[in-house]
């Protein structure tokens, strides 16, 4: 479940603060970020960060800093975590809302179909959001 805490237009643009309640093997499969840079702040469980050729598990506390232009990838490793994913400037909060399925409230389950690389390559294009996959 991901739930946007500041979008772009609350903050003049400057920055985007999403937050996830995830479970065990969601992941983001590498990518690299144009336009942004990222800071993964983990609050809760094991996720494991590859940024460039470093890789890193973060268990259940940190900060990782994801520079634009470095590919990178995020793994979560136990049966649950929680974390926050600030974006800067702002703006790609908007394809978590716009990608993502809407949830019954207080549910963690999708309503529609589940999530898939290609759906998720063709969303992040639509929004213009200068993301290269692979690398």
């Amino acid at each position: 479940m991901v739930t946007t805490k500041l979008s772009a237009e609350e903050t003049g643009g400057a920055l985007g603060i999403t937050h996830f309640s995830a479970v065990a093997g969601e992941r983001a499969p590498r990518h690299t970020h144009t336009l942004e840079d990222e800071i993964f702040i983990i609050e809760g469980g094991e996720v494991r960060l590859t940024v460039g050729d470093r890789a890193e598990t973060i268990h259940d506390a940190g900060v990782l800093f994801l520079p634009r232009g470095i590919p990178h990838s995020y793994l979560v490793e136990s049966e649950t975590a929680r974390f926050y994913v600030i974006t800067t400037p702002g703006g790609f909060e908007r394809f978590f809302s716009e990608a993502g399925y809407p949830t019954e409230l207080g549910s963690s389950a999708p309503v529609a179909e589940s999530w898939s690389v290609d759906r998720t390559v063709e969303f992040a294009e639509n929004l213009g959001l200068g993301m290269v996959w692979g690398g």
